[in-house]
């Protein structure tokens, strides 16, 4: 028999790594600067464990990953338990085999549903010295004390979000806005900050998922600040971006400036909710829509073929059906149009970051759902932002496989990267050539009629009036 990974390692005669996620020290790395760390995301249509940690060149390498289909899970809400935990086992199962390892200890999992609420708070503290400077301790004896304020009894805070600061001066009461006063002056300090919540008994749902399976939840990370980490290079960040991850069940965005989260929202409609439009529409099983959706799908129905069909066997012995692209392409703008990034624009509107997002670099969308053919140009249209569809990797090595350099596996490696960042704290990772953000590559048109597409405004005032002749004549 061939030398298992594990193996291989150990005839390094190194000196063997204590590791918390290892069930026994029988184990070692080579050029580990972190201990191993996994990242569990519980999706709406999948499960995916990854298992990485930092080498000692300030990148991530991974260990073993593992997906399976998740069973009891809708719009991000676990509804049947022993499903979730049993679609749970089996990802971590997978991902602790790839990686040679006997089980997983811990995770860091993440969370993002229709569930999560949004709410700002200001809280303020007067200094006694106010000549001191300003220390970090003091900003985060303000954090913790805003994870006291009184919540709805079914609430439970996520993460807090510092958004600004504003500094005064009792000399001459003048004030001003700091994001980071560090090192500054001033007699009062009072922080505005976004809380997130969620229901505390979905929440416990989670939690109690992850320990019938013994494993232990380390921290529940919101999932569209996951993915950031994964999708968004340190330039994004300080100069202004938002992330669309639209996945399974949820649509999760967060907006970034300098540096940190600016504004978070989970949206509750995402890919499945095209899916089953298709699905009903059709009078065609859901997963037969969705395969309809990947391989044939456009969210532009004038760049999609009015001439190529696609037959579809239906059950009861129904005829079968025959659709065009550009008529799928109808069904699937019609829901991407209103229940996805029609509330984007929503939020992002009450965000009131739309003008840095204009002078920064737009709109980043990642998740599964991102790579919906010419879902850019439309994003770029209807939000009137920049858009691209980002590729996880950036803080991970060369080695990352490309079958992990997904969209699908944005949210799992942040979560792996947010564990790393915790556990090292503060060693920082690298972003260098190892690390560079990469864009999800848009397919070529395919007008097999050979018609050319006139303007995207054009297209989008002709579908809103003819949109619903058509639902009446496929059905």
């Amino acid at each position: 028999m061939p030398a298992t990974k594990t193996e291989l390692l150990q005839k390094e005669n190194k000196p063997a790594r204590m590791d918390k996620n290892y069930s026994s020290n029988n184990f070692e790395i080579n050029n580990m600067a972190s201990d191993i760390v996994v990242g569990l995301d519980i999706g709406t249509t999948k499960v995916a464990t990854i298992i990485g940690y930092l080498n000692n060149r300030g990148r991530i390498e991974i260990l073993g990953h593992g997906k399976s289909a998740s069973k009891g899970v809708e719009f991000g809400l676990i509804l049947n338990l022993l499903k979730a935990q049993e679609s749970i086992k089996t990802s971590v199962q997978l991902a602790a085999s790839h990686a040679h390892m006997d089980s997983v200890n811990s995770v860091y999992a993440g969370i993002a549903a229709r569930h999560i609420r949004s709410l700002s708070c200001k809280h303020y503290i007067f200094r006694t010295n106010h000549n001191a400077l300003i220390t970090q301790e003091e900003l985060d004896s303000m954090k913790e004390d805003v994870e006291n304020i009184a919540l709805q009894p079914d609430q439970q805070i996520i993460t807090i979000i510092p958004q600004k600061y504003v500094i005064e001066d009792s000399a001459d009461g003048a004030s001003h806005e700091s994001l980071d006063p560090v090192g500054e002056i001033g007699s009062k300090i009072t922080g505005i900050y976004q809380i997130i919540t969620g229901n505390i008994q979905e929440i416990k749902k989670i939690h109690t998922c992850i320990s019938n399976v013994n494993i232990k939840t380390e921290e529940l990370i919101l999932e569209p600040i996951a993915s950031g980490l994964s999708c968004l290079t340190e330039d994004e960040k300080q100069r202004g971006v938002a992330l669309i991850d639209i996945g399974g069940g949820t649509t999760d965005m967060v907006i970034f400036q300098h540096g940190h989260p600016k504004f978070c929202k989970v949206i509750p409609f995402a890919g499945s909710v095209i899916t089953k439009d298709i699905a009903s529409v059709c009078n065609i099983p859901e997963d037969t829509a969705e395969e309809l959706k990947i391989n044939h799908g456009s969210c532009i129905p004038e760049k999609s073929s009015a001439t190529r069909v696609s037959t579809i066997l239906r059950p009861n012995g129904q005829p079968p059906l025959k659709i065009t692209d550009e008529q799928l392409a109808k069904i699937i703008y019609a829901r991407v149009h209103k229940y996805i990034l029609g509330f984007v624009k929503k939020e992002l509107e009450a965000s009131g970051c739309m003008k840095m997002l204009q002078n920064g670099f737009g709109i980043v969308l990642t998740g599964g759902g991102a790579k919906l053919r010419h879902l850019v140009e439309l994003c770029q249209y209807e939000l009137g932002l920049n858009a691209r569809v980002a590729l996880p990797g950036i803080g991970f090595a060369d080695s990352l496989s490309n079958e992990l350099k997904q969209p699908i596996y944005s949210t799992a490696l942040g979560l792996l990267k947010y564990g790393i960042e915790k556990e090292t704290k503060g060693f920082q990772i690298s972003e260098s050539s190892e690390g560079e953000k990469q864009t999800y590559p848009e397919d070529d048109d395919n007008d097999d009629d050979g018609e050319k597409p006139t303007g995207l405004g054009n297209l989008l005032d002709q579908l809103k009036k003819t949109i619903k002749l058509f639902f009446e004549q496929i059905s």
